[in-house]
């Protein structure tokens, strides 16, 4: 018995789509957590309490966005994020906050309150580019709130692709986290 070839196209179409999908990449922007997480801070250190990152909602995702011209955006295809970036962005602006600053990233307590926003973290294949606004509290109302602004920048690695812009993005990142520990000191 003979099938008709307008009955196999469709099941040779969806086979070829599923061999042609890219493997697809999971990434987080901060390090591995170190050995000595979670021990007990040393009396004297900084408090810390970094409040979640505001991001504008069509970056807050778990797909990986790079700009397309002067208005699109596109969600990589063979790379996402492991976690909303909102949250990649907190946890390793807290953990490079903790790291040079010596702090304790304090639960509770008294503790200098940062808030940060993010109004763009725009990323094309030649640079990663972060501009966002932190404000620093100080507990007890010792000194009046900071609020400070910057723009961030790193190159995108040749020959590009998801892994040289997550390096881009998590190196921005790192250069806000620079200045907010600079503020603090």
């Amino acid at each position: 018995m003979r099938r008709a070839p307008w009955r196999i196209l469709p099941i040779a179409a969806m086979l070829a789509a599923c061999a042609s999908n890219p493997e697809q990449s999971i990434y987080v922007l901060s390090a591995p957590v170190s050995v000595n997480a979670g021990l007990p801070a040393a009396p004297g250190r900084m408090a810390l309490k970094l409040r979640p990152v505001i991001l504008p909602d069509y970056l807050d995702t778990t797909d990986l966005v790079t700009r397309t011209g002067e208005y699109g955006i596109e969600a990589s295809q063979t790379g996402r994020w492991g976690e909303r970036l909102s949250i990649g962005v907190t946890q390793a602006l807290a953990a490079d906050l903790g790291h040079r600053l010596q702090a304790d990233l304090a639960a509770g307590g008294p503790a200098v309150q940062i808030a940060v926003t993010v109004s763009a973290f725009d990323v094309t294949a030649t640079a990663s580019v972060l501009a966002a606004s932190w404000t620093i509290i100080w507990p007890g109302d010792a000194r009046p709130p900071i609020t400070r602004h910057g723009t961030f920048s790193a190159s995108v690695a040749r020959p590009g692709g998801d892994l040289a812009v997550v390096a881009a993005m998590a190196e921005t990142v790192a250069e806000l986290s620079d200045v907010i520990a600079a503020s603090l000191l």
